[in-house]
């Protein structure tokens, strides 16, 4: 197959064995790689009864279809499991250069089944794979894991994926990290890993992908490239990064803080990307391929924690480890929380969410420094804050309790189910649906639970149209949203199994040239939207199979309060408008919330209507 190798790598950890299986090239074509076809893969091995902790659960990690070509910004890489934070579907997407290492290595996915008797790492090199003991790895952070592993195999370009502390010790939202602070985060994919033992995956490859028409490709792939150069949003992100969103949230009030009760804190600036650029910056960093590189690379000379080069955090880390938790930080601290997150390798977003809660709850009287071991969870207590994150990577104390999440904490205190602010179990991320009304359509239905990637609700809301997707900023308070949401989230399906960074606008034009040209489909645009939505459709089931109803799609009664005294002047989105609309355009039972037969089918699934018993 051109574009790709044609093979997966199937790791039975616990024989040792491992075998290359062909690709499924039916598969591959409908759902093209990364999360979507992690999760065409998923679907034929879980059920309801299938323990997220247990040797039948696999993890599964796909490079995106174009990851390992010249391609600009197409590093992006996912996997899929079942969650052991939610108890459903689950996946996960991230960048860097793991994923390019891994199409170079030779393989188009690896299954991890099974569990191994013993820590050990998985070591792929131009196509050829191997367990090795991992005893001496196990119990180290994922800073030092990192560098051990290339001191033993003697290759400082090798790519690797491993996991911290947190995930040894099974906090269900441990993630698995690559580079430095590069995560697949949200699901808990680290936690399922740290269950299997495996502490990391190494690979390194110098194979060269078999193509369609070469030339052809290598010309699409540089205008791409000038295009991505020249486009606005990555010229905002290469000088600003993530962070920069900081001073747009205080505006716009998108910036959940002192846990969803309070206007966006103003002292956020101070640890905003535009801070960071003019006092702190020394340098950029990107992943493979990518001309944008929004990574900043930091220099803290002065303050309590000081370090001669790091990566600053990104901004739902900025917000949800101060803001959320009424802190007044300055860049040295905030640095290094998100050091001390990356390093024991767990969610920032859910962890953060969840400490958040911790606080609010204390605040309110719920808890006392008796359930918390002394620790003193006022708003604005950054030495607690500094303890919990001890506490959650080694899961014990308190931390123990935070690990679990916000909606098992609302159930150990007896709280009332709408307080939790998560939907489906998975925390809302660092942008309010009051701020923007799409996203409580986008958190409400997102296939894994609250997920801002899942579509571009508020980017496009904010100014950032796509000209090519018909997407243009409209009233952020408005709820005509559904078929914005419908689009972009089918977009997304579609960008993030084909690999390409959410800040890249490449014109479909140029986006096809690569995919027909390493390939050899001659697809077209609508076709590939199609994919779009057959991906996202996919995922839907694949959650409606694992228990996932239409009770599910709701938010959380919290974040519908209005807040009159900030960026959002009171306004809250109408659930009870979009919603309806949005499943009339999925064609989604109303009842139960499953797409039905007559749709996936005409995606080409019968068999997933079948399985799901769709009507």
């Amino acid at each position: 197959m051109n574009g790709y190798w044609g093979k997966i790598l199937v790791a039975d950890l616990g024989t040792g064995a491992l075998i290359d299986e062909p690709l499924n090239e039916r598969y591959a074509r409908d759902f093209l790689g990364s999360t979507g076809l992690a999760a065409r893969y998923l679907f034929d091995m879980v059920d309801e009864k299938t323990d997220p902790l247990g040797p039948d659960n696999p993890l599964i990690l796909m490079p995106g279809l174009l990851n390992g070509t010249s391609g600009p910004s197409v590093s992006r890489w996912g996997g899929a499991t079942k969650s052991p934070y939610t108890g459903h579907y689950g996946d996960a997407n991230g960048g860097a250069f793991f994923g390019a290492e891994l199409k170079k290595a030779g393989y188009d996915g690896i299954i991890l089944k099974g569990r191994s008797p013993k820590p050990v790492y998985l070591y792929i090199k131009d196509g050829v794979a191997e367990l090795r003991d991992a005893g001496t790895l196990w119990g180290k952070d994922t800073y030092q894991t990192q560098e051990e592993i290339k001191k033993e195999c003697k290759d400082k370009r090798i790519q690797i994926a491993c996991i911290g502390l947190a995930s040894e010790n099974l906090v269900p939202y441990g993630n698995i990290m690559s580079e430095w602070g590069h995560a697949l985060g949200r699901a808990g994919l680290g936690c399922v890993m740290g269950s299997k033992k495996v502490k990391a995956i190494a690979v390194r490859g110098r194979m060269k992908l078999p193509m369609q028409d070469p030339e052809q490709f290598r010309e699409a792939a540089r205008n791409a490239m000038k295009e991505v150069k020249e486009g606005f949003l990555s010229q905002w992100m290469h000088e600003g990064g993530t962070a920069s969103w900081v001073d747009s949230a205080i505006s716009y009030g998108d910036g959940p803080t002192r846990y969803y009760t309070a206007p966006t804190m103003p002292e956020a600036t101070k640890i905003s990307g535009v801070t960071m650029a003019e006092e702190y910056e020394t340098g950029h960093t990107g992943c493979f391929g990518c001309p944008i590189r929004c990574r900043k690379v930091l220099q803290i000379k002065e303050g309590t924690y000081t370090y001669d080069s790091v990566e600053g955090p990104e901004y739902e880390t900025v917000i949800a480890w101060g803001a959320m938790m009424g802190l007044d930080l300055d860049m040295p601290t905030i640095v290094h929380l998100n050091e001390l997150c990356n390093r024991y390798g767990f969610d920032t977003i859910s962890s953060g969410a969840s400490a958040g809660y911790a606080f609010y709850l204390y605040e309110a009287g719920v808890i006392s420094e008796k359930d918390t071991g002394g620790l003193k969870l006022t708003w604005g207590n950054v030495d607690a804050a500094v303890e919990l994150i001890r506490q959650i990577g080694a899961n014990e104390g308190f931390g123990a309790v935070v690990a679990e999440g916000t909606r098992r904490m609302a159930e150990r205190y007896g709280r009332p189910p709408g307080e939790a602010v998560q939907t489906k179990g998975l925390e809302i991320p660092m942008h309010d649906p009051r701020a923007y009304h799409s996203m409580g359509l986008v958190y409400a239905t997102a296939p894994r639970g609250a997920d801002h990637n899942k579509s571009d609700g508020y980017q496009v809301d904010s100014g950032v149209g796509h000209p090519d997707l018909g997407l243009n900023a409209d009233d952020r308070w408005g709820d005509e949203k559904a078929a914005m949401v419908e689009k972009s989230q089918n977009f997304r399906a579609l960008t993030d199994s084909l690999g390409i960074c959410h800040f890249a606008f490449i014109p479909f034009d140029l986006v096809l040239g690569m995919i027909n040209s390493s390939t050899g489909w001659n697809t077209d645009m609508d076709q590939l939207l199609t994919a779009g939505e057959r991906i996202f459709q996919l995922q839907r089931a694949l959650s409606c199979k694992l228990g996932i109803t239409s009770k599910d799609d709701v938010l959380p009664e919290l974040v519908m309060r209005p807040i009159p005294d900030s960026g959002q002047e009171g306004h809250v989105p109408d659930m009870e408008k979009m919603l309806p609309e949005y499943y009339a355009l999925r064609d989604w039972d109303s009842a139960i919330g499953k797409p039905s037969k007559k749709r996936l089918e005409s995606l080409g699934m019968p068999e997933i209507a079948a399985s799901i018993g769709a009507k």
